[in-house]
């Protein structure tokens, strides 16, 4: 029986540029916007090291992008002790990063700002709130956003659709006539089984997340070229 994902339906997004226009869009934020997912990543790693261990390939790669409580669960028994100690001492850790600087990669805080002034924006996000507040504080986007969807704010979080679903509610638009912007192969799931229009910008090596369009960077000037052919529906 084939392992291979489906492919995806026809998207406005197969063509690029594409002559659509979406009525919202929702960014990703960790590895998407910021290279937070990167630190938590060696966070991660360097936790597992510590303890004289390390995931497969494999898994590392699934746990990407997923909640705190998947990636804590899988590394508590990697290493042999309680989820409630290994919380403790990886979110301390990522804590301590986010209080440094946050530095946006390329292409991310224009490109939000670009949407920002045609469609209405959300970011949908598996971090908890407050540490999707601290995130967006700290790139200066807390008061260009109109919505923000954390962990707390959904049933199940991302690969499930949830999120996107939620971000897109809180938009005021239909899921299809969104368009999401992802990095990771857990975003991606989430964002096509909500029906949303999606693009990839993978940032950590090894993810080959599922998308009608990938870009390399969010500074693809062909990608500012379109939203300045957006339909503005403020």
């Amino acid at each position: 029986m084939s392992t291979e994902p489906a492919p995806l339906p026809p998207s406005p997004l197969d063509t690029w540029p594409p002559s659509w226009s979406p009525a919202a869009v929702v960014f990703d934020c960790d590895g998407l916007l910021v290279d937070t997912e990167g630190q938590w990543v060696q966070v991660q790693d360097a936790y597992l090291a510590r303890h004289g261990t390390a995931l497969d390939p494999t898994v590392r790669r699934a746990l990407t992008g997923r909640a705190a409580e998947v990636v804590v669960l899988t590394i508590a028994e990697a290493v042999g002790r309680a989820p409630e100690e290994v919380v403790r001492d990886l979110l301390a850790e990522h804590r301590r990063h986010l209080e440094d600087e946050l530095t946006p990669l390329p292409g991310a805080l224009d490109t939000v700002r670009a949407a920002a002034d045609r469609v209405p924006v959300a970011i949908a996000s598996n971090s908890p709130r407050e540490m999707l507040d601290r995130k967006l504080a700290g790139l200066g986007l807390t008061d260009l956003v109109d919505a923000s969807i954390a962990i707390e704010d959904v049933a199940a979080p991302k690969p499930a659709p949830d999120m996107y679903l939620a971000a897109a509610r809180a938009l005021g638009a239909e899921p299809a006539d969104c368009l999401g912007l992802e990095d990771s192969e857990t975003g991606a799931q989430a964002a096509v089984a909500a029906g949303l229009q999606l693009i990839a910008v993978p940032s950590i090596p090894g993810q080959e997340p599922l998308a009608p369009r990938r870009l390399d960077s969010l500074a693809d000037p062909a990608l500012a070229a379109w939203i300045s052919t957006w339909e503005v529906r403020r």
